[in-house]
């Protein structure tokens, strides 16, 4: 080694050593100074110590900490948060770095400045004024409402522990700025840049909502049709439809030509206006038959558009639609069901109502029709699907006016109506009759019975036809009355009873046995009229309706008193099981129908007062259940139940209307 070089070297780094010793005590000694003046909130001349301090080493851990509790400070003039917390996150790598020295000169920094001294290291202080930091960084986010703030924050701190938090404010307030412009393209370049944002849904609505009202604007097909193939989850899709239905029957109406309604038809058969196009489409169609002049040129006219004379189709879109309208301003308390159809006849009153089904699960919808072009009354009967698409519809009927109100199916599908012919113009000319039709609407033979009032029919097992109501004697007083038919309508029997009331109820037993229901007065009898028993009811309870369980046991409903409603329910033999009084909003006059529900419930229709009601029973203990109140708008005639077990509710607002509810619970 070279020991004249040594020498000289020596005494150069001697100095250099002891430099860099007095400038390290002289930073300490500056630092330490900087948190005195910081604890006397003099933030001016302690950040200029604190970045002094940087300058010479820039991880120096006791100055990043003292810049950041400046600016961390909002009664500072060098308030700035994300500042701050860039500083504590090199104050945290750097923190292992501290001094003795520069813990203890902390340390006495917290205790001169904290309200309450809390016993911890002076590390664990620092880490604490760290997340204090943090804590008033993402506060501050939340409150300050300032985008600019929000990207600077995202930007330097990626690995914020609130990232997301500060993306939700991001997404937040761009979301706010797009609302206040409140443009389509805002917002479809909003629903672009932040598709997780969780305004998204809102801002599809509103950008949903723009398109359609420049849709509505623009008001063309083509608009419509590019709105919903933009928006198909758009909620304003149906009124589009709408929109776009209605703007196409106007240009088929403008046009006014058999090929542009066709081609409406054809392209929109869901459209509310297809009733309308396809009225329009008939008489184009008759009036050129009309200009050929022969039935042949007619005839091939309407094989080349088969949907001219789409009688059974408008029918049908007009009972559906008319018949929802009519439950739609005049509701029911339940969300099951499945339609509504009002069935009439030209526009023509109609004055009764009356349902069956057959076994094929066909319904059979009948009443009374008012003719303006006979001047008289018909029958008029219309069998449909389980859907209520009308199938046929037959006028049945007499010379005069008739009256239908009663239907009933027989095992062969047959149909068979009761109610009352008149023999000539005079009123006092009106006798009972009965009908029966075929399948497919034919009439099969019609025959009158005398001035015996019907109230009931009912086709037992082996097709045998039981009328039961009642007739006057010569001192008007009603007398039971019953006749029996075979399938042919021939009178097999019939009895006239001594006691005064009529039959209101006749229904056949699951041991073949008939049970005869007067309005005071109950019996079973053999098929033949011999009778099994009889028994009389309470004086004050006039029994309306009836019904047979599944296992022989019987139920009558009526009204006790004038004033409220009873259920008696018997054993097969007539032993009591119980006799309830129904409690209901108002005072009953009739009981329309009893019928079987399910799970060993009941339904009732009551006709009260000023209202009607359907009621749940419970068919073991006889306790009511549920009751729903029938719109004032319609009167409910009668309640069925198909052979899919499916509600069915006759009724009537000047035309017949039926009602179809999935399942027999409301």
């Amino acid at each position: 080694m070279n020991t004249g070089l040594f020498k000289r070297i020596l005494p150069a780094l001697a100095v250099a050593l002891l430099l860099t010793l007095v400038s390290v005590g002289l930073q300490a000694q500056n630092i330490k100074r900087g948190f005195k003046l910081l604890e006397k909130a003099d933030h001016e001349k302690a950040i200029e110590l604190f970045k002094s301090a940087l300058s010479q080493n820039q991880d120096q851990p006791a100055a990043l900490l003292g810049i950041a509790l400046i600016m961390a400070d909002d009664s500072s003039s060098f308030f700035d948060l994300p500042a701050a917390w860039k500083y504590t996150g090199q104050l945290k790598s750097n923190l292992d770095k501290l001094t003795e020295e520069e813990i203890e000169f902390i340390g006495e920094y917290f205790y001169n400045t904290e309200t309450r001294h809390i016993p911890r290291p002076v590390k664990k202080k620092i880490e604490y004024a760290v997340e204090t930091i943090e804590t008033k960084l993402i506060k501050y986010i939340r409150e300050e409402n300032n985008l600019d703030l929000v990207y600077r924050v995202l930007n330097e701190f990626p690995d914020f522990k609130h990232h997301d938090n500060v993306i939700h404010i991001r997404n937040q307030l761009e979301f706010r700025k797009y609302e206040k412009q409140n443009q389509l393209a805002g917002y479809l370049e909003f629903i672009e840049k932040f598709p997780d944002a969780a305004q998204i849904d809102k801002a599809k609505r509103y950008r949903n909502q723009l398109a359609f009202e420049q849709a509505c604007r623009i008001n063309t097909v083509e608009a419509y049709k590019d709105f919903m193939k933009n928006y198909p989850e758009a909620v304003e899709n149906n009124s589009a439809i709408k929109k776009l239905y209605a703007v196409a029957f106007e240009k088929a109406r403008q046009l006014n030509t058999i090929k542009a309604f066709d081609d409406f038809i054809s392209e929109y058969p869901d459209a509310l206006e297809i009733a309308e196009a396809k009225l329009i489409q008939k008489q184009l169609l008759y009036e050129y038959a009309k200009k050929i002049q022969t039935l042949e040129a007619y005839n091939e006219f309407i094989r080349r558009y088969p949907d001219g004379q789409q009688y059974v189709d408008i029918f049908n879109l007009k009972s559906l639609d008319k018949g929802m309208q009519i439950l739609a301003s005049n509701p029911l308390s339940t969300n099951n069901i499945l339609w509504a159809r009002s069935f009439d006849e030209e526009g023509n009153e109609e004055l009764t109502t009356c349902l069956a089904v057959d076994t094929l699960n066909f319904y059979y919808s009948g009443g009374t029709v008012f003719r303006s072009d006979t001047g008289s009354t018909d029958a008029w009967v219309i069998k449909t699907n389980e859907d209520g698409k009308m199938i046929w519809n037959k006028y049945v009927g007499e010379q005069y006016n008739d009256e239908l109100n009663l239907l009933a199916v027989n095992r062969k599908n047959e149909l068979i109506g009761a109610g009352y012919t008149w023999l000539g113009m005079d009123s006092l000319s009106r006798e009972s009759w009965i009908f029966k039709l075929g399948t497919d609407g034919g009439r099969i033979w019609s025959r009158k019975l005398g001035r015996m009032h019907i109230n009931t029919l009912r086709i037992t097992s082996n097709n045998s036809i039981f009328l039961g109501g009642y007739v006057v004697d010569d001192s008007l007083r009603s007398k039971y009355s019953l006749v029996v038919l075979n399938e042919s309508g021939k009178r097999l029997w019939g009895r006239t009873y001594t006691g005064n009331g009529r039959i209101t109820g006749i229904s056949e037993c699951p041991d073949r046995k008939i049970l005869i229901t007067g309005n005071y007065w109950r019996a079973k009898i053999e098929p033949r009229g011999y009778l099994a028993w009889e028994s009389l009811f309470n004086p004050t309870d006039s029994m309306l309706a009836t019904q047979v369980m599944p296992r022989g046991e019987l139920v009558f409903a009526g009204i006790r008193n004038a004033d409220r409603m009873i259920l008696i329910k018997t054993s097969a033999e007539n032993k009591m099981a119980y006799e309830k009084e129904i409690p209901l909003p108002d005072i009953p006059v009739s009981i329309n129908t009893i019928i079987n529900g399910s799970l060993n419930q009941l339904i009732v229709l009551v006709t009260c007062r000023t209202s009607q009601f359907i009621c749940w029973v419970n068919a073991l203990s006889g306790e009511l259940l549920k009751t729903v109140p029938v719109p004032r708008g319609i009167t409910a005639a009668e309640l069925l139940t198909d052979q899919k077990n499916n509600l069915l509710i006759s009724a009537q607002n000047g035309s017949m209307i039926v009602i179809k509810n999935s399942g027999v619970t409301f």
